[in-house]
């Protein structure tokens, strides 16, 4: 899995990892900032098993999406075909309630047809995150 959350592409070539399943970006407001790059760095996939786009998010993330998320999704699709699946990463106490915030917010994107142009539905999960690992990387 590779991830990228900022930066430049300049002289960023995916093409050699022929292995790439998935890339993951942090929900950030800046996520359209570094859209620009996901969209330089998608046609140097060239794994044929690349197939999805894993959209991370915080605990303090998951009350409202990032404004622009989906159509920065919906520019790199045009680019590359892919599915999308949202993470929570959090702490264990919080796991449940907060992975059922973040599922709403999806369900109402998705009712609204901000993820229309997904071939499925995006699928909504949840990482524990150590309490010495939170501490270190908020």
């Amino acid at each position: 899995m590779e991830s990228i959350v900022s930066g430049s592409s300049q002289g960023f070539d995916l093409s050699r990892n022929t292995a790439l399943r998935s890339l993951e970006v942090r929900a950030s407001p800046r996520l359209r900032e570094y859209g620009t790059t996901l969209k330089k760095l998608l046609p140097t996939i060239t794994s044929p098993v690349f197939s999805e786009i894993v959209v991370i998010f915080s605990e303090n993330e998951v009350r409202r999406l990032p404004p622009g998320l989906a159509k920065a999704l919906h520019e790199m699709y045009k680019i590359r075909k892919f599915r999308v699946a949202f993470c929570l990463e959090t702490i264990e106490r919080f796991e449940a309630h907060n992975l059922r915030l973040l599922t709403s917010e999806i369900e109402v994107g998705a009712l609204k047809g901000s993820l229309d142009f997904l071939p499925c539905p995006p699928s909504v999960f949840s990482r524990t995150l150590a309490k010495y690992d939170r501490l270190r990387n908020p």
